[in-house]
């Protein structure tokens, strides 16, 4: 009987002891890996054996290792060995950077790589304390590569865009060995044509001898903080070939020639004030409102290159509600110190009348009437507010409105006859300084006021 139980008990044990334990939550994997299909399709696994299925092949870098883009998370794997890997071969995977940007790069003791929109770029650069300037001639944009030649091996970050500028020119401070640098298009200038000169708290450079760039506040501005040079726009001091050429510059109108180029327009109390033109020579031009010889207010800059940049200035950059043209890119919506900060698309409605394209309410938009004229600009609450309005007849008008959508404040006017109008409005009037001018007669300059010249000015 004995015997019985102890063999009843051995056999119970011995069921017991083949009941399975449940399996671990937890994950046995060790971490990223991919398999290889053909030559060079593969699969991407995270270190959790999930797939990834929107990935981007970057760059090898004149490595074996593959670096690869995970678009939903935004992170960038390594592929070991991956290149001469056998179709049906596994390998294990890396995160090399979590969570970049759409503009970023890859580097490594090799080579490196910089992409824009997760598209590959490539363009002139300077190496500026182990960062690159790195200048994108397709969009006219300048970025930063931070540390991009501190890593010892493989290694990427995002990239920082600029603040913009037609002219893609840049300085820098280096406090700590007193000295600066201009960046123009990604290559530094050529230090033996260029001289530094302290006015106040700025810096002017003169390029070939003439003055050139203004670098606003430059005594005491962080070490390798970016900023857009200004072109120069000296205070008056006349010499044989510069000074007031024509008219009044101090309380009217008048030309003032300046060694890197000239204004034409108002003045008050010996400052550009109000609608005028200064055109920087080899560079540009900019037309429009000026307060305390500053750009301040609506205006267009044109470079040379036809470049544009429309919009309310403010401090000499465009700060507020604006349009950039670099080439055949076109940018629109609001400002910060010349960086865009809320973009505005652009797109079109399908309607042929009515609100075309964009938004007609309060952002951007194109309105067109059924007699043909048409309105491209930025609206608000319904209303135009800044644009170009277009006639029919091919008479022309770009300026500000106000809420009855009358010309109000800052405008040009074109008159198909090749008359024209440039200078203050008020409710759909000239009204204020401005200047008319029209074929075969002399201009009208000076003060007006309901659409008639009040006092002349030239």
């Amino acid at each position: 009987m004995k015997f019985m139980v102890t063999l009843f008990l051995a056999l119970s044990i011995s069921l017991q002891a083949q009941v399975p334990a449940p399996r671990s939550t937890q994950s046995t994997n060790t971490g990223p890996y991919w398999t290889k299909s053909g030559d060079y399709d593969y699969t991407l696994y995270d270190g959790n054996g999930n797939k990834l299925t929107n990935v981007k092949d970057l760059k090898y870098l004149s490595t074996d290792t593959l670096s690869v883009l995970d678009k939903n998370a935004r992170d960038i794997y390594l592929l070991a060995d991956f290149k001469n890997a056998s179709d049906g071969s596994s390998g294990k995977a890396s995160i090399l950077q979590k969570n970049v940007g759409t503009n970023f790069y890859i580097t490594n003791p090799y080579s490196f790589s910089f992409f824009v929109d997760d598209t590959a770029r490539t363009g002139p650069f300077c190496n500026i304390e182990g960062s690159y300037i790195y200048y994108v001639s397709e969009e006219g944009s300048t970025y930063r590569l931070p540390d991009i030649r501190k890593f010892s091996n493989w290694g990427s970050n995002t990239a920082e865009k600029l603040s913009y500028t037609a002219i893609n020119t840049y300085w820098y401070r280096d406090a700590d060995n007193k000295e600066y640098g201009i960046i123009k298009e990604g290559k530094t200038l050529d230090y033996s044509k260029v001289t530094p000169e302290k006015d106040g708290n700025d810096m002017v450079i003169t390029v070939s001898g003439v003055k050139t760039y203004r670098l606003p506040g430059y005594y005491t501005m962080a070490s390798f903080v970016y900023k857009p040079v200004e072109m120069y726009t000296p205070a008056r001091e006349e010499t044989v070939s510069t000074g007031c050429v024509k008219g009044d510059c101090q309380n009217g109108w008048g030309k003032y020639q300046y060694d890197n180029g000239y204004y034409d327009g108002f003045w008050l109390d010996g400052m550009k004030n109000g609608y005028g033109l200064y055109r920087w020579n080899d560079t540009g031009d900019y037309i429009g409102n000026w307060a305390n010889d500053q750009m301040e207010g609506y205006g267009v800059y044109t470079a040379d290159n036809d470049d544009s940049i429309k919009g309310v200035f403010r401090n000499g950059q465009l700060n507020g509600i604006g349009v950039t043209k670099t080439g055949d890119k076109w940018e629109q919506g609001i400002f910060n110190d010349g960086n865009l900060e809320s973009k505005h698309t652009f797109y079109s409605t399908g309607n042929d009348t009515g609100c075309t394209a964009g938004d007609c309410q309060d952002k951007y938009g194109r309105y067109k009437w059924s007699n043909g004229d048409s309105f491209t600009g930025f609206f608000r609450n319904g209303n135009m507010y800044i644009g170009t309005y277009k006639f029919a007849n091919g008479d022309k008008y770009s300026g500000m409105f106000n809420n009855d959508n009358q010309y109000h404040g800052m405008g040009r006017f074109w008159f198909n006859n090749g008359a024209y109008y440039g200078g203050q409005w008020l409710n759909g009037k000239y009204s204020g300084r401005g200047y008319y001018s029209e074929k075969d007669t002399s201009p009208k300059v000076g003060q007006w006021k309901d659409g008639e010249l009040v006092k002349s000015l030239n």
